[in-house]
């Protein structure tokens, strides 16, 4: 397999990967914590950390020793359907229709801001501290 830049090492590019996760999680964890709204108990963030979070220790495992396609492709999708799972959940709960209980997270808790730095985060995270076989 050619290199496609030759300047840069593996070590560089799992720097990098870190930089990006570290960056991508802190997006993610501030915005969940800064748009908490205790008056009217919103707590969408945090729901979906911890959503992401409980579906990561559940995926993870099952993939570590897994091709590193397939374990980004299901870190990806498995971070994404937990942190918004918890969302569903509580509209599902409360008989609130789903869309229009989603529509009211990222208007008020900025959801989708951790919706989309959450798996991007995940993914650089597993590219920095995964050793790539060849």
């Amino acid at each position: 397999m050619a290199i496609l830049l030759p300047w840069a090492s593996r070590r560089t590019g799992r720097v990098l990967a870190g930089l990006a996760a570290v960056i991508a999680l802190s997006i993610a964890l501030y915005t969940a914590i800064s748009q908490v709204d205790s008056v009217l108990q919103l707590y969408d963030g945090l729901w979906m950390l911890a959503g992401a979070a409980v579906a990561l220790a559940i995926c993870v495992p099952l993939v570590w020793s897994r091709p590193r396609d397939r374990a980004i492709a299901v870190l990806a999708v498995a971070t994404v359907i937990g942190s918004w799972a918890p969302l569903v959940a509580l509209a599902i709960r409360a008989k609130v229709p789903i869309l229009a209980r989603l529509k009211g997270a990222v208007f008020f808790s900025s959801a989708d801001v951790v919706g989309v730095a959450l798996p991007v985060g995940v993914v650089c995270l597993y590219l920095a501290v995964k050793e790539y076989r060849t």
